[in-house]
């Protein structure tokens, strides 16, 4: 037996009637989660750097060569959720 859960938190809905897409959310929680999965990944790579090179210009180096790559690893996720958020603003608009 199913059971429906309605609840206004659930329900969003703008001033118009009009409601958001459900997988807005599921998506948004989703990409949240690939974004704190790849920042724990780095801050690990980050920590084995600045631990086990003793030279510093080459540690600056190669922290900066983590940086880059980890700003471009999540640039396209970062880009879809401004496209969500863009999505919910339309639907309140």
């Amino acid at each position: 037996m199913a059971f429906g859960v309605h609840h206004p938190r659930f329900e969003q809905r703008s001033s118009s009637g009009r409601m958001y897409s459900p997988n807005i959310l599921p998506r948004l929680q989703s990409l949240l989660a690939i974004l704190a999965d790849m920042e724990v990944a780095y801050q690990k790579k980050l920590d084995v750097i600045e631990r086990s090179l003793e030279e510093e210009s080459l540690r600056r180096r190669m922290v900066a060569e983590l940086e880059r790559q980890h700003q471009a690893s999540r640039a396209p996720y970062i880009v879809e959720i401004e496209e969500l958020q863009e999505q919910v603003k339309a639907s309140f608009n």
